[in-house]
């Protein structure tokens, strides 16, 4: 465990002239929490908008979105968006809980946000020696040692923090094959059966394990959760059916496992940007036929 010297947090308000595309960072730091009344409500802070990205580095917490709550362990880190439909704390079982954050202003990252969102999900497993680690650690190192003096050094930083962050879709690409087989088995039936809702226990049960403990390995191995998981399916193949077929919103919402338009559409929204239908009539979108998550 780090010693507690190494700890801190630095906060960055550069004036930017607003026509540049300049990666605001808002803050980093290295902390260790034991307070049992941390706590934050990303629909209640005042200091957004803002993205959110935490890396645990032992002990856990708690990263609750919308209705799925996450254990947050060592080596898994969440990515929130601020203000959001979530919180994030130190559970009661939980003695402490030490992780690096960055909190960027979402100005000109919107697009690398939602791509990193689609690539490895909001709760992705990062190998402490990755190049993502070292380079959010990195961020940390020189903002301690009062390194980042202007907005271009910030950008830079943050720049290169987001690229090796989705550098790491590829990587879990290439160790599919390493996958544990149960893991693997599971997601081989998720592929032939998205369409049909099932509970975590059923998919569990298909890699002979129970849920809690699949839950957090398929986490662990995927860098998303199994219901993220389904639902990167879900869109992909509901791209292939608005841009390659004649059925309705409803009619595909159907077709790939939701129960009505309206949530579907939700859910799409959120993934790609747009609504199914203005997707579907999106002419300046001419070579989206497929879309890939993982």
């Amino acid at each position: 465990m780090a010693h507690s010297q190494t700890f801190g947090a630095y906060g960055y308000r550069f004036q930017d002239a607003p026509q540049l595309p300049i990666y605001q960072l808002f803050a980093v730091g290295h902390q260790q929490v034991t307070d049992p009344d941390y706590y934050w409500d990303g629909m209640k802070r005042i200091d957004g908008p803002l993205y959110l990205l935490q890396y645990t580095i032992s002990g856990f917490g708690h990263y609750r979105l919308g209705d799925t709550t996450y254990e947050i362990g060592p080596g898994t880190a969440f990515l929130a968006e601020i203000p959001g439909d979530h919180h994030y704390c130190l559970p009661s079982d939980s003695e402490s809980w030490t992780f690096y954050f960055a909190l960027i202003r979402q100005a000109n990252l919107q697009p690398l946000w939602q791509e990193l969102i689609d690539s490895i999900g909001v709760t992705p497993h990062l190998d402490p020696g990755s190049s993502a680690v070292r380079a959010l650690q990195r961020l940390y190192s020189e903002a301690r040692m009062n390194g980042i003096q202007n907005s271009y050094q910030a950008s830079s930083f943050v720049y290169t923090l987001m690229m090796e962050l989705l550098q790491t879709k590829n990587m879990l690409q290439n160790e599919r094959a390493s996958w544990p087989s149960s893991i693997r088995d599971a997601v081989k039936h998720m592929e032939l059966s998205f369409a049909q809702p099932e509970s975590l226990e059923e998919i569990a049960n298909v890699a002979g394990l129970s849920k809690y403990y699949f839950a957090r390995l398929f986490v662990q191995t995927t860098g998303m959760s199994p219901m993220d998981y389904i639902t990167k399916l879900r869109i992909e193949k509901a791209v292939q059916l608005l841009r390659g077929s004649k059925l309705t919103v409803d009619e595909i919402a159907k077709a790939v496992g939701y129960a009505n338009g309206s949530y579907f559409s939700k859910v799409f929204r959120g993934k790609i940007g747009f609504p199914p239908g203005d997707f579907r009539l999106a002419k300046e979108l001419p070579s989206i036929d497929r879309l890939r998550f993982d």
